[in-house]
């Protein structure tokens, strides 16, 4: 953001002195700012976004924090760890080169689908059944259709009748011989139609629901207005169709699946009673599930579906399982959640999960300067069937600490935990709960 600000800045001809007057800060200040050194956010946000004449999207837009993460993804794989990338490198590209920051971000999608393409079909062929029988056919089929070809080749005084008997043998081996083929082109061109899509400089199916979410501020307000199901449905349809960055079929069914639980959670738990009950319960989840006659993970994700407001909260939402691999996320400005690592295990959806039932909180002090207030509970998944075992799922609200007061759980008094996104772009190198070296 610093460095857009700058660009902005020097576009005008105004000095750092001088747009520093104009939004009420110090010179130095600003400084910090440009160089990323310093967050911005609120009030601030606003009077610099005024003074360069952009709207505050231009400043704080979705796609740059989604590459910059990217990008920080990047600087985190041990291949380049020779290279010392610094993670605020990273935003400084992004803002003075978004072209190249975007194609080395869609480079590293097509390597990462390139390289899960290939496991899948090296798994396919180590461990799937079909392939195993499929090769014992072939060389069943190849030996017998050799050795009927080598007796008419070999053996001059063969009878007319044993000739004729024999190239049946050669015609019906063939035949076998030749399905097998077509089985196993079929079954290969499957698999790979299995992983249509990876090989794509787009965004993956998870990416481009995340996007889709950012763009609208986690709130459908079509779907809100849906008066029954078949009408709702319609609106997941027309939303799905209209979204840019939903491009492929995979991508499509998992944004319908995420809309259609948007659709459950906002028919069991109405705007027009939910906004009211929970600034009078002051945000607090249980008490709203409560009054609301709700399930508690219904009452944290629709906190985070709630239209912008005067004096309301912006919550973001996380849903982890039980290997803490994050399974939903409705984000919001300057957070984000790592998704091809694990999260720093100092968040408290990790110690919810060990204290099910229990409503736990934190305020999470990050490296960059920006803390939030995590609200975090832990509830039995549904078992599968009859004698499969119910996972637990964590839910986590997530929302800028200056905003916490606005809620029951900023009244109490909460310990700061310095913590980090994930343990490889983490530059706190004396945390003990460190599981890889940071890179870079």
């Amino acid at each position: 953001m610093g460095a857009r600000i700058r660009a902005r800045r020097q576009e005008l001809g105004l000095t750092q002195a001088e747009l520093a007057r104009r939004v009420g800060i110090s010179h130095s200040y600003l400084n910090l700012i440009e160089r990323n050194k310093r967050g911005i956010a609120g009030k601030l946000m606003l009077r610099v976004a005024e003074a360069l004449g952009v709207d505050r999207e231009a400043l704080d837009g979705a796609a740059e924090r989604r590459l910059f993460d990217a990008l920080a993804e990047i600087a985190a794989d041990p291949r380049h760890a020779a290279l010392a990338m610094p993670q605020e490198q990273a935003g400084e590209l992004v803002g003075r080169f978004p072209g190249w920051a975007e194609a080395m971000a869609r480079l590293a999608r097509s390597e990462r689908g390139l390289a899960a393409l290939t496991q899948a079909l090296n798994d396919r062929l180590t461990h799937d059944p079909f392939l195993g029988e499929a090769v014992h056919r072939m060389l069943t089929h190849t030996a017998a259709l050799r050795a009927a070809a080598e007796i008419l080749r070999d053996v001059g005084d063969l009878g007319a009748e044993d000739r004729a008997r024999f190239t049946e043998i050669v015609a019906d081996e063939s035949t076998a011989l030749s399905e097998v083929g077509t089985a196993l082109a079929g079954y290969f061109d499957r698999a790979h139609d299995t992983t249509a899509g990876v090989q794509r400089p787009s965004l993956g199916p998870v990416e481009a629901v995340d996007a889709l979410f950012e763009a609208r501020a986690n709130h459908f307000a079509e779907i809100e207005t849906a008066r029954d199901t078949p009408a709702a449905e319609t609106a997941v349809a027309a939303i799905v169709d209209r979204a840019p960055w939903v491009e492929t079929a995979d991508a499509a069914a998992f944004a319908r699946r995420r809309l259609q639980r948007y659709a459950a959670d906002a028919a069991a738990a109405p705007l027009a009673a939910l906004a009211p009950t929970a600034e009078v319960e002051r945000y607090d989840v249980e008490r709203i599930a409560e009054r609301l006659g709700i399930a508690v993970d219904v009452a944290f994700r629709r906190l985070a579906c709630l239209p912008p407001a005067p004096g309301r909260p912006r919550f973001g939402y996380l849903e982890t399982n039980a290997a803490g691999v994050a399974t939903e996320v409705r984000s919001i400005p300057n957070f984000a959640v790592p998704r091809h690592g694990a999260a720093c295990p100092l968040w408290i959806n990790h110690r919810a999960a060990v204290r099910p039932g229990e409503t736990l909180a934190q305020i999470a002090a990050f490296p960059t300067g920006l803390s939030f207030l995590f609200v975090a509970r832990t509830r039995p998944g549904r078992p599968a069937g009859y004698g499969s075992l119910a996972q637990p799922v964590t839910d986590m609200l997530v929302l800028d600490a200056q905003a916490a007061s606005a809620t029951v759980y900023g009244a109490a008094a909460l310990d700061t935990a310095p913590v980090g996104q994930s343990c490889g772009i983490c530059p706190r190198t004396a945390c003990t709960h460190r599981a890889v070296p940071a890179v870079g």
